[in-house]
């Protein structure tokens, strides 16, 4: 949009610390569940819509799971 920047959205399914789990559907098909685990500072569960003061925004290049 003109004059606008796109705000990040910061909940942990867009933070470059989430993991998300998944679920293995049919032969060689996975589904993403809504939710996986937060690896900053420590390991913890976490749904993708929770909010974290940990959040830092994913880099434009790296890919969601690694």
């Amino acid at each position: 949009m003109k004059g606008y920047q796109a705000m990040p959205v910061k909940r942990c399914g867009e933070c470059r610390y989430f993991r998300e789990h998944y679920t293995k559907i049919s032969r060689g098909r996975y589904r993403a569940l809504e939710y996986g685990h937060c690896v900053h500072p420590r390991l913890k569960k976490r749904r993708a819509e929770e909010y974290c003061p940990h959040w830092c925004a994913r880099q434009k290049d790296t890919p969601a799971v690694l």
